[in-house]
């Protein structure tokens, strides 16, 4: 990833809160690691922050090639006093490598369109306990481990969740400090929830699915 330059505080929320969100489809079966991957449509509502941020994903099917999945999510992101921003993503899953990623995001600041060379890589499926994953994100480096899995529960409901741990070190706005964060994903929903934290241990910032509306697949 190239060229994005993030100037407020608000921007690096934006940058928290690009962060993949990829639900699954109603009909798949659990067993399926493509369970953790949409085939849409789905509205999913969360909150974090301590209320002080509403996110808004719309993911819609898109046509795919050779086996490989597609989608577009919507991102609307209202946060305090500032205006609601935009961010459409489109993301797709590759059942031969488990693969999924980012290929293109638009700008929360702008008209332009972030095309992902090579695609932006977010996680790999099936999940497997230890499993691990880096990416680079222009100058930040990401480190994925699956953890395992974990009962949660939140506004939207009661979930088993696999949780992955990703340990980001950002050079960006003179940040250089390592955070940790936890994403939760769960069949049917995918990211249902991600929680974050400084390397010191103090509590970072959060979100957690509040409502979720599912629509009729695509036949």
């Amino acid at each position: 990833m190239t060229g994005k330059g993030f100037l407020s505080t608000f921007a690096l929320f934006l940058a928290c809160f690009g962060s993949v969100s990829l639900p699954s489809a109603p009909s798949e079966a659990a067993g399926d690691p493509g369970a953790y991957f949409p085939s849409g449509p789905l509205v999913k509502k969360f909150t974090g922050l301590g209320g002080k941020v509403l996110i808004r994903e719309e993911v819609n099917p898109l046509q795919g090639a050779g086996g490989t999945r597609r989608v577009e999510i919507i991102r609307k992101i209202h946060y305090m006093k500032f205006p609601e921003r935009s961010i459409v993503g489109t993301f797709s899953y590759d059942p031969g490598s488990g693969e999924v990623v980012q290929n293109t995001s638009t700008s929360a600041f702008g008209s332009r369109t972030w095309t992902y060379r090579p695609p932006f890589l977010q996680y790999r499926l099936p999940f497997k306990k230890g499993g691990i994953w880096e990416v680079q994100d222009g100058q930040n480096r990401i480190h994925n481990r699956v953890w395992g899995k974990v009962r949660v529960v939140l506004p939207a409901g009661t979930f088993v969740c696999w949780v992955v741990r990703k340990r980001i070190t950002y050079d960006l706005i003179r940040r250089k400090s390592p955070q940790i964060l936890y994403d939760y994903y769960t069949p049917n929903l995918g990211l249902v929830a991600e929680g974050g934290w400084s390397e010191d241990g103090l509590w970072h910032w959060s979100k957690e699915l509040v409502s979720y509306r599912e629509g009729k697949k695509q036949p």
